[in-house]
Formats: structure tokens, sequence, C-alpha cells
């Protein structure tokens, strides 16, 4: 393999990468905007305990996929 075959394929395996990197990035910025967009219903509404309560569970869970998807994204780097 010659020098620039070589150079071509390893900067083919970088965009690669960097393609996958903005999967995940898209990912997390759709999570972030949901969890926005709970965090204002809160704000907006006059909400139960119960609801609450829910709204909570589900930034949590949001948050630990962003976590995750941040973890992974940093992986492939």
């Amino acid at each position: 393999m010659t020098e620039q075959a070589y150079v071509k394929k390893e900067l083919e395996a970088q965009l690669e990468k960097v393609k996958q990197r903005l999967q995940i990035l898209d990912m997390i910025e759709e999570r972030l905007l949901q969890m926005s967009e709970l965090v204002q219903k809160v704000v907006d509404e006059d909400l139960t305990e119960e609801e609450l309560q829910k709204i909570n569970q589900q930034v949590k869970y949001m948050e630990e996929q962003v976590r995750l998807l941040d973890s992974e994204s940093t992986s492939l780097s």
C-alpha cells in the first residue's frame, strides 16, 4: 500500500468516526430539547405532585441517556 493510499484510508476512517459522533450528538441534542420542554411544562402549568414526579422520572431517565451517549461519543475519539 502506498503512503497516499494509507493516508486516504486513515482519513476515511476519521471521517466515519466524525459522522458517528455527529449522529450521537444529534441524539443528545434531541434529549436535551425534550428535557427543556418538560421543564418548561413544569414552569407553565399547575401540575399535581404525581405529574411532577412523573416528569422528574422522565428527566432523570433522559439525563442518564445523555450521559451514556456522551460517553459513547467521547470513546470514538
